[in-house]
C-alpha cells in the first residue's frame, strides 16, 4: 500500500513502499526510496461555453485523484510570495554576457548552461501561451506518477502556460504521504529549471531540497545542453535504474480517446470522467504486474 492517509484508504500502488523497508545507508550516493515523474498535457483541454453561460454541473461526491483548485491555488499565492521575496532580497539569475560564468550555490552546472536548457524548453517559459484562455476554461493536466506508471494525483490547469505552482503542488501533496526521511528521485522535463527555481527562490524548506534528487525524462533529454545532459540524465545516477520518466506520456496516450468528448463537457463531469479512467489503468496496472510476477 501507499502510505499516510492514502494507506488508509487502501489506495496507491503496493509496489513502490519495499525499497523504503530496507536498511537505510549513510552513503552519500545511496539510491533514492522513492521515484517519481511530473509532465503536463496541454491536449486535454475543456472548451468555455460558447454563449458565455457562467456556473458549473454538480460535483460528483466521490473521492478523486485531482488535488483541489483551492490548494493549487495557494500554492500559486505561495510561490509568487517567495519569488516577491527573492527579489527583494536581490536574488537573480547571473547572464554571462554581464557577469563571469559560475556555478549557482547547490547547482552542478553553470549558470550559462542552465540558461541554454530554459531558451530551449517551452516548458520552461512560463509565459509561452499554449493553450489560450480566451477559448478554454480548463487548459490541460499535470500528472504525477510513480516509477511504475501508476498514477498519484493529478492536477487541472486553467493558465496558459505551464506554471511551476502546478508541479510544486504535486510534490507538496506528495511530501504530505510519505514519511520525513524518504528520499525521492524527480524525473520532469525540465528537472534543472525546477531545482534552479527552488534553490533559488526557497519554495520549501532546505531540509526537504536535500531529499530531492532531480532528473531529466530520457526522451526531452537531447533538447538540453550537453553538460545538463551529462549531469541530469536519469540513467547516469546511482539510485534511478533504468527509469525513462516517461509514464506520462504513456498516460497521456491512454486518456487520447478522451481528448474529443471532454473537450465539450461540464467541468465536474470532466474531471469525474478522468477519474473513473485513471483508476482503470491503475488497476489494469496492478493486475498487469501480479501476472508479471507469477
Amino acid at each position: 500500500m501507499f502510505w499516510g492517509t492514502r494507506l488508509a484508504q487502501g489506495e496507491g500502488f503496493p509496489v513502490c513502499h519495499s525499497n523504503h523497508l530496507l536498511p537505510a545507508t549513510t552513503d552519500e550516493f545511496r539510491s533514492v526510496d522513492l521515484i517519481v515523474c511530473i509532465d503536463a498535457c496541454f491536449t486535454q483541454k475543456r472548451s468555455k461555453n460558447p454563449w458565455g453561460a457562467e456556473g458549473h454541473d454538480p460535483p460528483n461526491p466521490t473521492s478523486s485523484v485531482f488535488i483541489p483548485s483551492e490548494t493549487v491555488t495557494q500554492m500559486e499565492v505561495h510561490i509568487e510570495r517567495c519569488r516577491s521575496k527573492g527579489k527583494e532580497c536581490g536574488q537573480r539569475v547571473l547572464h554571462p554576457s554581464e557577469d563571469e560564468d559560475r556555478v549557482e550555490e547547490g547547482m552542478r552546472v553553470p549558470a550559462s548552461v542552465l540558461d541554454g536548457c530554459g531558451e530551449s524548453f517551452v516548458a520552461a517559459d512560463e509565459k509561452r501561451e499554449k493553450a489560450s484562455t480566451h477559448f478554454f476554461a480548463d487548459t490541460g493536466l499535470m500528472a504525477l506518477l510513480c516509477w511504475h506508471d501508476h498514477v498519484l494525483w493529478l492536477v487541472n490547469m486553467t493558465s496558459a502556460g505551464e506554471k511551476q505552482h502546478y508541479a510544486l503542488a504535486l510534490i507538496q501533496q506528495l511530501m504530505q504521504h510519505i514519511p520525513d526521511d524518504m528520499r525521492v528521485g524527480l524525473l520532469y522535463d525540465i528537472g534543472c529549471q525546477l531545482e534552479r527555481s527552488w534553490r533559488k527562490f526557497k519554495f520549501f524548506a532546505n531540509s526537504i531540497l536535500s531529499r530531492f534528487h532531480f532528473a531529466i525524462l530520457v526522451f526531452h533529454a537531447y533538447g538540453h545542453q550537453w553538460p545538463c545532459q551529462v549531469v541530469y540524465h536519469p540513467w547516469k545516477w546511482q539510485g534511478f535504474g533504468l527509469s525513462d520518466g516517461e509514464g506520462c506520456e504513456r498516460l497521456w496516450s491512454a486518456l487520447k480517446p478522451l481528448i474529443g468528448p471532454l473537450r465539450v463537457s461540464g467541468y465536474h463531469q470532466r474531471l469525474f470522467v478522468l477519474d473513473l479512467q485513471v483508476r482503470h489503468l491503475n488497476a489494469k496496472s496492478c493486475l498487469g504486474y501480479g501476472n508479471w510476477l507469477t
